[in-house]
């Protein structure tokens, strides 16, 4: 950094409440030779960024063994899910004082790998992943070298770091069972990537729900092969021309996917919810706005970001995390709008015992 005139260092004192000449040894990088604090230094850091100051961080990252930088690692960030995610946890990092450095890892676990390895090579100070798949022997390595690290929606097998991910099977459970109430046997599952820990979890809660209503489980009413628009397009389609009997309900395990069912839906003139009922994982703001309205699972992006970056910091900070809350499990809530009805000349199913689920009526 070229040298800051004395105005420049004066109003930076001011903003800090520091001292002209901390100030200025922080800024030139002698820090660590007047024993001033982390806290400190990251104080006038922040201080000179908001002043539009440009302070080559590579540099003092070197001198302080810190590059104030976080590593975010996310399968698709196309996926309106991940991308919410993404924005949070960025406006948590920022708050701290530290700076995103994002990955797409493509939801392809090679790549994945490759970005972990780069994310280590430029020496973010730790990293959020959300993983894609249920093997990740990176990740495995990468926790136990006590690199700070946290997983977020997806956990590999065996994992036992910190991770936060919501109750996908007790929620995918709820909406099958909402569904039974309304009359309906007939279900789709319209899968997202086979392969991932999130999946898996709903796909689970759907074939628990059934089975515990002594209703049969179809394998052949679970499809599906990633988290994206044809996946949904394509299932129904071949859902709807070959099904007999044809299936009354759909539950979706993605957003992306929930648009695709509803674009194949409209094509073959089939309504919602008059011929089709439909759930579908992960609110957004679109889910109002078709026509009807669509029940959704309400995932807590917002929670799950910041329950992620607490248990991110609270490990940069070296504070011994809880051994209990090592996994942490969120709600979700079914928010309930038009997209449901009961299904004409069935008989409801009357359930013995019911999934506790957080509900709100649009």
């Amino acid at each position: 950094m070229a040298s800051l005139p004395q105005d420049g260092l004066k109003h930076l004192a001011e903003a800090t409440g520091l001292s002209v000449s901390t100030v200025s040894r922080v800024l030139s990088g002698k820090a660590a030779a007047y024993r001033i604090s982390t806290d400190t230094q990251e104080r006038v850091m922040r201080a000179a960024r908001q002043q539009g100051i440009v302070v080559n961080e590579v540099a003092r990252g070197l001198r302080l063994r810190t590059t104030q930088t976080i590593g975010l690692i996310i399968p698709d960030v196309s996926n309106p899910f991940f991308a919410s995610l993404a924005r949070h946890i960025e406006h948590l990092a920022r708050a701290k004082g530290y700076s995103v450095l994002l990955a797409d890892s493509q939801e392809n676990v090679e790549v994945e790998a490759e970005s972990v390895k780069l994310m280590r090579s430029r020496r973010v100070d730790g990293l959020v992943v959300a993983p894609v798949g249920i093997s990740g022997d990176h990740l495995h390595q990468t926790g136990s070298e006590n690199w700070p690290l946290v997983l977020l929606d997806r956990v590999p097998t065996g994992y036992a770091g910190p991770c936060v991910t919501s109750d996908n099977r007790q929620a995918s459970k709820a909406a099958v069972q909402h569904f039974l109430e309304q009359g309906h046997r007939h279900i789709v599952c319209l899968q997202g990537l086979p392969a991932s820990s999130a999946n898996q979890q709903r796909v689970l809660g759907y074939q628990q729900a059934l089975q515990e209503a002594r209703v049969p489980v179809n394998a052949k009413l679970v499809i599906g092969h990633d988290y994206a628009i044809e996946t949904g397009r394509s299932a129904v389609h071949e859902l709807f021309s070959q099904s007999n009997p044809r299936p009354t309900a759909i539950m979706a395990l993605g957003n992306l996917i929930a648009l695709g069912a509803l674009q194949a839906l409209r094509h073959l003139k089939l309504k919602v919810p008059d011929d089709v009922s439909l759930i579908s994982f992960d609110e957004q703001p679109w889910a109002e706005l078709v026509d009807p309205p669509l029940t959704t699972l309400s995932q807590p992006v917002e929670k799950m970001a910041e329950t992620a970056m607490d248990l991110l910091f609270q490990q940069l900070a070296r504070t011994p995390l809880n051994s209990h809350k090592q996994e942490i499990l969120l709600p979700v809530t079914l928010i309930q709008r038009a997209s449901v009805a009961p299904l004409a000349g069935s008989n409801r199913i009357r359930l013995t015992e019911r999934t506790p689920l957080r509900k709100r009526l649009r």
